[in-house]
């Protein structure tokens, strides 16, 4: 029990650190910065969330996301945190006619890994048609399994107000680059 408690525990770190412009660099427990291989695989599992969600592909978005995780999202008001909306993960974005697609992309992210667990927390920006809609923070819980990263549950802030704040309009290496159905819109 020890050691599951203290895979929570370094889980749970990374909710309390940010790799935000301009903040100290975190601090990790011994065994939890991954190795840049293992690194990119994580990256890619989200970068293809993230396409499939924007572009409205439930089938890819099953491909890289447990269907018996779950999901949370907090939409700010005038800048007080909103009402949390779960849901199980396989009631999130269903599949719609009208689907208008949009860009979600992500920068700086803080990734932690023990074993055959993994966390990224990482600002993002989202636009529709080319315009700005919102900022927040993304938090991914992933699990390997089978040789293979799938995403367990993803937390959502959606901040409107909080673009300069988590630096969106410095931020480099954005993430993913490739696959939207609408232009990247940058």
């Amino acid at each position: 029990m020890k050691r599951l408690l203290g895979a929570a525990a370094l889980l749970s770190t990374a909710a309390c650190s940010t790799s935000l412009p301009g903040a100290p660099a975190a601090a990790h427990a011994p065994g939890v910065v991954p190795a840049p291989a293992e690194e990119e695989a994580i990256l890619q599992v989200i970068d293809t969330f993230l396409i499939a969600v924007g572009n409205g592909d439930r089938a890819l978005q099953a491909s890289v996301q447990l269907p018996d995780g779950g999901l949370a999202i907090s939409r700010s008001r005038d800048g007080a945190p909103g009402a949390v909306r779960r849901m199980p993960a396989s009631d999130f974005q269903k599949p719609t006619p009208d689907h208008d697609p949009f860009v979600e992309m992500y920068w700086a992210p803080d990734i932690l890994v023990r074993g055959s667990f993994a966390q990224v927390w990482t600002p993002y920006v989202l636009r529709d048609n080319g315009a700005v809609v919102h900022c927040g923070i993304n938090a991914f819980q992933l699990v390997k399994l089978e040789g293979g990263w799938k995403i367990n549950s993803a937390l959502s802030s959606m901040e409107p107000g909080a673009c300069d704040e988590l630096g969106a309009a410095t931020a480099t290496e954005l993430r993913p680059h490739e696959g939207w159905r609408e232009t990247r819109n940058e």
